[in-house]
């Protein structure tokens, strides 16, 4: 599913604005040939050491309309005269994604950044969704080092994943209906 937001609505626009004080921008995305998901900030290392330029940092935008928006920290290269490009292969490889610059969010491998997500309206199973989708991401984020999870989970926490999980199915096929 493509999840790239098609328009910046006045809601969207809000979430940026509770990340970061810069403008989301619409980026093409275009894979480099040695390019591995989820490692974009090793591959805008490289694009960097054989073209030059510079990395940007920020947030990838995601969204599934009246569901939920998601902002995941994401690097993209930036050539000699300035434009951007996501470098790093996308689900459904996507031809733009929704980025929003943020020079605050320099990659750090030694500190995690989680995904920040709210739900995109005002509707329960959105409300619930988001709060199931935290819970989640609370419970790996325990066991992150630096941007991998890196360790068993402990009995307790599988079986709250489990549960969490279970739900967050429940939910988004009452969504779809």
């Amino acid at each position: 599913m493509n999840t790239v937001p098609k328009s910046i609505t006045p809601e969207l626009k809000s979430f940026c604005q509770s990340i970061s004080s810069d403008r989301p921008v619409y980026i093409r995305s275009k894979r480099s040939s040695d390019a591995q998901a989820s490692a974009c900030f090793d591959n805008v290392a490289r694009k960097i050491s054989r073209a030059g330029g510079s990395i940007a940092y920020g947030w990838a935008i995601w969204q599934i309309p009246g569901l939920y928006f998601e902002a995941e920290h994401h690097g993209v290269w930036r050539n000699r005269r300035g434009d951007l490009l996501d470098v790093s292969p996308q689900l459904g490889d996507v031809a733009k994604i929704l980025f929003l610059p943020d020079a605050a969010a320099v990659y750090d491998p030694s500190r995690f950044r989680s995904n920040v997500i709210a739900p995109a309206s005002n509707s329960p199973v959105a409300i619930e969704f988001v709060a199931m989708a935290k819970a989640r991401n609370a419970i790996l984020d325990r066991y992150r080092t630096d941007e991998y999870i890196a360790v068993t989970l402990s009995a307790a926490d599988q079986a709250a994943l489990d549960a969490i999980t279970l739900r967050l199915n429940d939910l988004w096929k009452s969504f779809g209906k």
